[in-house]
């Protein structure tokens, strides 16, 4: 398995879906969604998990999805319509730090791969507190990705280029780690944390799911690195690759808590 994480693109959100299969499902079974209940995913993108998610509630409940991007929204209506979903699916534009829901709304809640795009991470968490009913579940799922490790001989490069995606290329890039604390300070009930180490050998893969390569030319742009280093670097990785000994992993980090009654 593997998992990295970049500005968002549909085809990255499927491949990515399909990697992080098992952790959904987990995360689905950790908010406890029964038939009936209206449920939350908080930066839906093309919409895979509310339509997934739909099963549970159905036939009477509704998963309600949301997210800034409206092209997502686009794509995510387009597969509701397809599939004849549109009763029990909804999608909205909301700004994530001022959701339109009325105070104790959801049954439970969920937002996966978001938190490291804010900048707001604590009044999201706080909003999403607010929507959910007391007893509620609240499931958030982020990349740790300070936990990224790249095995190479470039170590240097590697950590030039770790720090710059941490603290330029993302706006919130210790996201992962930092849920647990801001799940104590909202003042949720029986937090837990699951860890999920991945990894890959293939490189192509992890070039794709990582957008490295724009961090890489963002990083060589910005000065951070050297195209001398950068041009070693990529040499180095495709050497790997050729002798089918590529390797790297990180950790996704899940937390869930239950808002109080």
């Amino acid at each position: 398995m593997t998992e990295f994480k970049g500005p968002v693109d549909v085809d990255y959100l499927k491949k990515a879906g399909e990697i992080f299969a098992p952790i959904k499902q987990l995360s689905y079974k950790k908010m406890q969604i029964k038939q009936g209940n209206t449920v939350l995913d908080l930066g839906c993108g093309p919409g895979i998990d509310a339509i997934e998610m739909s099963r549970f509630v159905s036939p009477d409940g509704f998963v309600i999805g949301v997210d800034y991007d409206e092209s997502m929204l686009r794509k995510a209506l387009e597969q509701v319509e397809i599939l004849k979903m549109d009763r029990i699916v909804h999608f909205q534009h909301e700004n994530a730090s001022a959701l339109t829901f009325p105070d104790n709304y959801f049954n439970s809640c969920r937002s996966e791969r978001l938190f490291m795009h804010l900048n707001n991470p604590e009044q999201v968490l706080g909003e999403i507190y607010r929507v959910t009913k007391p007893g509620g579940n609240v499931v958030i799922i982020d990349t740790d990705w300070a936990s990224l490790s790249i095995d190479c001989q470039s170590v240097k490069t590697e950590q030039l280029l770790s720090n710059y995606r941490l603290e330029n290329f993302l706006t919130n890039g210790y996201s992962g780690r930092s849920l647990y604390r801001m799940f104590k300070n909202a003042h949720f009930n029986d937090i837990q944390v699951d860890v999920f180490p991945l990894y890959t050998n293939d490189l192509e893969l992890f070039y794709a799911l990582s957008l490295q390569e724009t961090v890489e030319n963002n990083a060589l742009t910005d000065n951070i690195i050297t195209q001398k280093e950068l041009d070693q670097w990529r040499m180095e990785l495709k050497q790997t690759a050729l002798n089918n000994s590529f390797y790297c992993s990180i950790n996704i980090i899940m937390v869930s808590g239950i808002k109080p009654y």
